[in-house]
């Protein structure tokens, strides 16, 4: 090749390649701008947000119309606990969101019962009432305003640039069902923004309710039928570092005690001396209402402080002989269940199981480090952090639940069923349930309602747990196996059951077992299968689990299964006829 032809050729391909990158280079900005785009419509509202907002509401229409009371994005069928079995029956609710995904920003939100009803009161302050999975409706109630729109309208405001202003952030947290002495009321308590002093409270207000009202059909209230009893004190400035309104970490949790009691978490929107520009931390500040458990009057309006040194306590219950429980939602690794006792510090930001979020170092400013010895320690912790969002007491939901508390976590996507005896907690059982759970509450008639970052409430009974020896029995029977043969095959699903639970939905240490015929190999949610179990095509079938049994690394070279040692084909048959029968059955 002659030089000046090299050098052509080397030019034509320096273009082609120049060609390739500027194509990439408009491809994603093109997308970027896009993304941007979106975010600006939906962030300040311009005109393209009403269309899309309507279309999204078409689309959670159509959504409900092709599929009644099930929502999109969270299904949940039964979870198997360890003492009962839980049937759920789950109901999207048609919560608008700028974002069509969950965010931290807009969620939030309570449940309380009135009649036969489940009231929800969204992050968005509609409150909606179900009495099924199938039975999800708007009530005719409007609530308070948090003066949203003054606070969005800074981000438009350019001598307020020094302000991050996230208005998703300012929600409504809760809401209550009690009678007092002036009759049945609903509380509600938001995170409210007063825009003549640029400053936030935690806010509760009353909506009285005639004594002959028994359903939630027959009331109709607007903003002004309220009654604003407490705002806490000092009204909070908004902040310059971080967030200028942390609405998340504003607790709000409500729980009355008769005759007219009415507690509430207040959080200390991240004024801890590392989001904000003050310090120490205002949950150490006793002439501040935010870091509190506060006890407020229904009737006078006067609140107390009834402890201090809390982060962001999201879960209240009041147990029937009194006790006050907590679950504060700490940092990473220090989210804490206490019992609440008048007068007593818990400690942060001076003292904490938690770290920083941010490098995962010790609190700043605080008295010792992974110890909790110089304020009121929590009576249970958890580490890794589950970031735990409600705490309801349990009481006629089932006699092997019953006086238990359960816990609702965020990041986990669990339930956790706390056994409590002299102070202390003996067990914390986990329950998966899937998704982030941003409340739990127990209903009148015994159900246990949840309310998830997924829209959806879902409603759980308790159900003695199906009798597996049952099952073997009549396997036993079908197969007509003898004595002998009927202990050869206990003990080989014995050793399965080592490694496997036969639980429906139990996936976190290897595949359920519990529904394995029929179904696609390698399709639970266990998050382990070898790369040979992956590839595999096809369901497990009587030819498919036999050739497995007889040989896993043959089946799928690099699977962690070990080889069972089922040499006789007689007991694989027979296990896998066993395994078919339980598929059935449960």
């Amino acid at each position: 090749m002659n030089p000046s032809a090299r050098k052509w050729g080397w030019f034509a391909a320096g273009f082609r390649w120049f060609s390739l990158f500027v194509l990439f280079a408009l491809i994603f900005g093109l997308i970027g701008m896009a993304i941007f785009a979106g975010f600006e419509i939906g962030k300040r509202q311009w005109f393209l947000h009403s269309i899309l907002e309507k279309v999204d509401q078409r689309l959670e229409k159509a959504v409900i119309k092709v599929a009644p009371g099930q929502p999109a994005i969270f299904s949940l069928e039964r979870r198997a606990s360890h003492l009962i079995d839980l049937e759920a029956e789950v109901a999207k609710v048609p919560v608008r969101r700028v974002s069509p995904y969950h965010t931290i920003r807009e969620n939030g939100g309570g449940l309380t019962s009135f009649g036969s009803d489940v009231l929800l009161l969204a992050y968005d302050g509609r409150i909606y009432a179900a009495s099924s999975s199938e039975d999800v409706r708007s009530t005719e109630i409007t609530v308070p305003d948090t003066n949203r729109a003054a606070y969005e309208a800074l981000a438009d405001d350019p001598s307020n640039t020094e302000y991050e202003i996230e208005a998703g952030y300012l929600r409504y947290n809760d809401l209550v069902k009690f009678s007092g002495p002036n009759g049945p009321s609903l509380a509600i308590a938001y995170t409210e923004y007063h825009p003549d002093r640029k400053c936030v409270t935690n806010t509760v207000a009353l909506l009285p309710l005639g004594a002959d009202v028994n359903s939630i059909n027959d009331v109709q209230a607007a903003p002004s039928d309220w009654q604003v009893i407490y705002r806490t004190e000092p009204c909070l400035p908004l902040k310059t570092r971080h967030l200028a309104i942390e609405g998340h970490m504003a607790g709000g949790k409500l729980v009355f005690e008769a005759p007219s009691t009415l507690y509430m978490t207040s959080g200390d929107y991240h004024f801890d001396g590392m989001r904000s520009e003050v310090g120490p931390g205002i949950a150490q500040d006793p002439s501040a209402d935010y870091g509190k458990i506060l006890a407020i009057d229904v009737v006078s309006g006067d609140g107390r402080v009834v402890s201090m040194g809390h982060r962001n306590p999201q879960g209240l219950t009041l147990t029937p002989d009194g006790t006050l429980y907590t679950l504060e939602h700490g940092p990473k690794g220090g989210d804490e269940l206490n019992v609440v006792r008048d007068g007593a510090n818990y400690g942060w930001p001076l003292e904490s199981y938690g770290l920083t979020y941010l490098g995962a170092s010790a609190i700043p400013g605080s008295l010792s480090y992974g110890r909790h010895s110089h304020f009121e320690r929590p009576i249970y912790s958890w580490v890794p952090s589950i970031a735990g969002s409600a705490l309801t007491y349990v009481d006629g939901f089932h006699p092997s639940w019953d006086g238990d508390l359960l816990a609702a976590a965020l990041l986990d996507g669990s339930l956790f069923r706390l056994r409590i005896a002299e102070g202390r907690v003996i067990y914390s059982e986990r329950i998966e349930i899937g998704t982030r759970i941003r409340d739990v509450h127990q209903h009148n008639d015994g159900r246990i309602v949840l309310w998830t970052d997924d829209r959806a409430m879902v409603f759980l009974t308790g159900q003695d747990r199906q009798n597996r020896s049952e099952v073997f029995a009549i396997s036993v029977q079908r197969q007509g196996l003898s004595s002998h043969e009927a202990k050869r095959l206990e003990t080989a699903i014995s050793a399965c059951a080592e490694c496997h639970s036969f639980e429906v939905g139990d996936n976190v240490r290897s595949p359920s077992l519990a529904r394995i015929f029929g179904s696609e190999i390698a399709s639970s949610d266990y998050d382990g299968y070898s790369d040979g179990l992956s590839a595999h095509e096809g369901a497990w079938t009587e030819e498919t689990l036999t050739e497995f049994l007889q040989d896993p690394q043959s089946f799928a070279p690099g699977t962690p299964m070990p080889n069972p040692g089922f040499n006789d084909n007689q007991l694989i048959q027979s296990l896998v006829a066993y395994l078919k029968l339980v598929s059935e059955s449960f």
